[in-house]
């Protein structure tokens, strides 16, 4: 009779068991489609604007932080959702140390993107954006207390031919996916006085050896290739663009 009971009850708590995993495992598929970056590139037209719709926290949760960090000053971690996660405390540096606020920085493995969040000394959310490659791309938003958007700067107002073309044209003219850090090195743009105000963008992508990168020189407004170059990963300090115009010169 008591292996009986013994067997119904482990029975009972490998089906329990199974239960709390399969449970789990539906929560985290359902938290990893809401913002998948993967499921963005393959279900949408238009990557960059589906990006959007991110939604940052609007609410920093210090409490949670000062207990992961401890000591330190920031805290790294990876988040329900895939996203490599950087915090860090806004403060400064005396004896009574008075904190201004925090800020945090999330992005998938190997991605280009990155959601930039700051908050006030009390968590609430008063800035986001988000970059591609460093660059801060369509808006940057500024929140109230009540988390309202009270302004927003746009940031890609000089250029026609936006970072989804970009991304689109490198993938159809050259195959390949800038979006992928591991591929591309680095993404730039300006807008250059000498070339009659036209806003440029610089790709470079790594060659064969990943000490050397091919660069490409972008019009930012009709997304035509003006110049390509391969350069040593050291000499990428002069930009292409100054390279394309001095080529214009001689």
């Amino acid at each position: 009779m008591k292996k009986y009971i013994l067997c119904i009850t482990v029975l009972l708590l490998l089906v329990f068991s199974c239960n709390l995993q399969n449970a789990e495992n539906k929560k985290q598929q359902s938290l990893h489609k809401k913002i998948n970056l993967k499921e963005m590139e393959q279900n949408t037209d238009n990557l960059h604007d589906n990006l959007k719709n991110y939604i940052p926290i609007k609410e920093f949760d210090i409490k949670k932080f000062n207990a992961k960090c401890g000591e330190r000053s920031s805290y790294h971690f990876v988040d329900e959702n895939g996203m490599e996660v950087e915090q860090w405390v806004n403060d400064e540096f005396s004896p009574r140390r008075r904190v201004f606020g925090y800020t945090e920085k999330r992005r998938f493995p190997n991605s280009a993107y990155m959601f930039y969040s700051e908050y006030d000394a009390n968590g609430k959310l008063i800035k986001t954006h988000i970059s591609f490659h460093g660059m801060v791309t369509e808006f940057i938003y500024f929140y109230n207390t009540d988390g309202e958007i009270i302004k927003k700067e746009d940031r890609d107002m000089p250029y026609k031919f936006s970072i989804d073309n970009l991304i689109r044209k490198m993938e159809k003219e050259y195959n390949v996916d800038i979006v992928d850090t591991r591929i591309c090195n680095r993404v730039l743009r300006g807008v250059y006085g000498e070339y009659n105000n036209i806003p440029l963008y610089e790709v470079c992508l790594f060659g064969i050896s990943r000490t050397q990168v091919i660069c490409y020189l972008i019009d930012g407004n009709t997304g035509e290739t003006l110049f390509t170059t391969t350069r040593n990963l050291r000499e990428l300090r002069e930009s292409i663009a100054d390279e394309y115009l001095n080529s214009l010169k001689k």
